[in-house]
């Protein structure tokens, strides 16, 4: 049997076939699968935020008793906020007019955790003052750690202290 030659000599192949999966039923075996391998359930985005609340409990709990004091700052953030923050604008007032201001970017990415209630960012009191130190952090960021395997902070990534999220 000849083959026509393609593609600088290579055989041109003439053959298909079909494969039909059943989508449903790759995803929910693959679910199976997963779930035996972790020993764990694969939780729905519900049940990360409901997880995600009662972790967050947790650590304000933990850190009161450890004689931290915390404020909350910013869990909900909008897709347009989410905008602003990558792309460097913050919104003025002046007058009766509202304005676009160039600022640095406030984050990296457009793929927020706090999009999917899914992040906090925490204010961290330290003998009753202010702090943004990453080493006044690192108790809170090892304990949230211990909380779950998903859980992860701004201490992570050197920067953004303050940031305590669990992964969707």
């Amino acid at each position: 049997m000849e083959l026509e030659k393609v593609n600088n000599g290579a055989p041109k192949l003439d053959f298909s076939f079909t494969i039909r999966l059943n989508i449903r039923q790759l995803y929910h075996r693959l679910r199976e699968v997963l779930t035996k391998q972790h020993k764990m359930k694969i939780l729905s985005l519900r049940e990360k935020q409901n997880l995600f609340a009662l972790n967050i409990a947790k650590l304000i709990l933990w850190a009161y008793e450890k004689g931290y004091e915390i404020t909350l700052g910013e869990a909900l953030r909008t897709e347009d906020q989410q905008m602003l923050y990558f792309e460097g604008y913050s919104i003025m007032k002046i007058g009766s007019d509202v304005k676009l201001r160039k600022v640095k970017p406030a984050s990296k990415t457009m793929k927020s955790d706090h999009l999917l209630k899914l992040a906090l960012d925490i204010n961290l009191f330290v003998d009753g003052k202010y702090t943004t130190d990453g080493e006044s952090f690192k108790p809170l960021h090892e304990y949230w750690k211990s909380l779950h395997p998903d859980n992860y902070s701004g201490y992570d990534w050197g920067w953004d202290y303050n940031h305590f999220g669990m992964k969707p």
